[in-house]
């Protein structure tokens, strides 16, 4: 029997108040867990991995297959400056990690099996002072870590970074919007508002699509109920929402992910939200949500399983409404992205209603479709159209539109037919390098507006 981690209990009345109660009492109870012996489990070590805050190694299978073994505990250390890492704001960041639940990850994979979204099924492990860990040995001794498999079934991803150059620099690759989709939505529905680029990585597929594979939810249920942290999150921190029993706090969640889900969920419409939101708010049924919470450990059951499915309960309830208000605030403005190659721009339609298509040039003539959706002016106010280098064509039908649009394009010979529409405006050499842009966070909560 042993805990997550001791580091967070009996913090004081002061401590409680300021840094808030959080989900300390999970983190210290002992929990039955099996061992995990190296060798005995057929795995060799890779290399040392792990982030800012999280410890891992990454692990071969007997069939060369990959694997991580990372530890629950967190450690801030890293993510910090380091002046500020030898004062007394270490010991405050680092309390905050209860916020974290420790065992959401068994939680969150069978809710995403059930929902048809991609993702790893951790095991957790107690840690002994194992000598075939060899040099790593002591910085896992004793800890309590999870186990998984990286991208079952894939030879090869890539990841974010990677998957926008194929998008934008190549011209070779578009994002697989729908699945993606319920991914984010899921990740709404768990309340996992740390979805940055470099937690996701990308499987080629059939048509030069790129799939989104989710990785490490470590911020799902977060909770704190601590004085200082909401404060922070009046103040700035838009994006610290605790985990409740509904969705209102939406735009918090989703904060630090406008920049990337404006780009690659983009061509999606009403139709395909809806569709795709009543679709798992269906498939998460009582009996799904009560077979998710008992994966945790029963220790951890009779203390969370009870608070746990109510609040997963409400938010599965929320999920449509909830998911359709964060559509409507998206397609308020539309970018709609071209890439590096030759492309074409086609605006038809006039009045309350037009369809924005791309088409790949070769030689000056229309190849592929990259891009095709139908906006409507009751959701959408500003269309900005990307193009990048290469010669790139804008078409846009003559007729009254109430619709405005922007035309960014970098050096290049490019065309121009808007008809003198003067909703049209021309924003040459804009584009610049966007790609590093589309992998940082939102900058601020009013920069998802228009």
């Amino acid at each position: 029997m042993v805990p997550a981690s001791l580091q967070y209990e009996r913090p004081g009345v002061l401590n409680t108040v300021l840094l808030g109660g959080n989900y300390r009492d999970l983190w210290a109870i002992p929990v039955k867990l099996p061992v995990f012996h190296l060798k005995a489990k057929g795995f060799k070590v890779k290399e040392l991995g792990g982030g800012n805050q999280t410890l891992s190694l990454q692990l071969t299978d007997a069939q060369g297959q990959p694997w991580v073994l990372r530890t629950v505990e967190k450690e801030v250390t890293k993510a910090l400056p380091p002046l500020l890492a030898k004062t007394f704001v270490l010991s405050l960041v680092q309390q905050q990690v209860s916020g974290s639940h420790p065992y959401a990850p068994l939680v969150v994979a069978p809710l995403s099996k059930a929902v048809g979204v991609r993702g790893a099924e951790p095991v957790f492990y107690f840690i002994p002072d194992d000598p075939d860990f060899g040099e790593f040995r002591s910085q896992f001794a004793g800890t309590v870590c999870l186990l998984e498999q990286r991208e079952a079934g894939e030879s090869k991803t890539l990841n974010s970074e990677k998957a926008l150059e194929r998008i934008i620099d190549k011209g070779s690759a578009r994002p697989e919007a729908s699945s993606l989709l319920k991914a984010r939505m899921l990740d709404l529905f768990i309340g996992d508002w740390d979805r940055h680029a470099g937690q996701w990585r990308w499987a080629e597929r059939p048509g030069g699509l790129l799939q989104a594979l989710p990785r490490d939810r470590d911020q799902a249920f977060f909770f704190t109920n601590g004085v200082l942290p909401r404060l922070f999150q009046a103040a700035a921190l838009k994006y610290l929402v605790s985990f409740e029993d509904d969705l209102r706090n939406w735009r918090g969640i989703t904060f630090k992910s406008w920049p990337f889900d404006r780009f690659f969920l983009s061509e999606l419409d009403r139709s395909q939200w809806l569709h795709t939101l009543e679709s798992m708010q269906a498939s998460l049924t009582d009996s799904v949500l009560e077979n998710a919470v008992r994966a945790m450990p029963p220790e951890i059951q009779a203390r969370n399983g009870d608070r746990l499915l109510r609040q997963l309960k409400g938010r599965r309830d929320a999920l449509t409404r909830t998911g359709m208000r964060y559509y409507h605030f998206l397609s308020g403005y539309v970018d709609v992205y071209g890439s590096d190659k030759d492309e074409e721009f086609v605006v038809t339609g006039s009045g309350d209603s037009v369809r924005v298509q791309v088409f790949a040039l070769n030689g000056g003539q229309r190849g592929r479709q990259l891009y095709n959706r139908r906006f409507v002016r009751e959701e959408t106010r500003l269309l900005r159209l990307w193009a990048f280098h290469g010669n790139d064509k804008f078409s846009i039908a003559p007729g009254k539109s109430r619709f405005r649009f922007e035309l960014n394009a970098d050096d290049g010979d490019d065309e121009y037919a808007t008809g003198g529409d003067k909703r049209v405006r021309r924003m040459s050499s804009r584009p610049a390098r966007k790609v590093p842009v589309l992998l940082q966070p939102a900058a601020s909560p009013a920069s998802g507006q228009r």
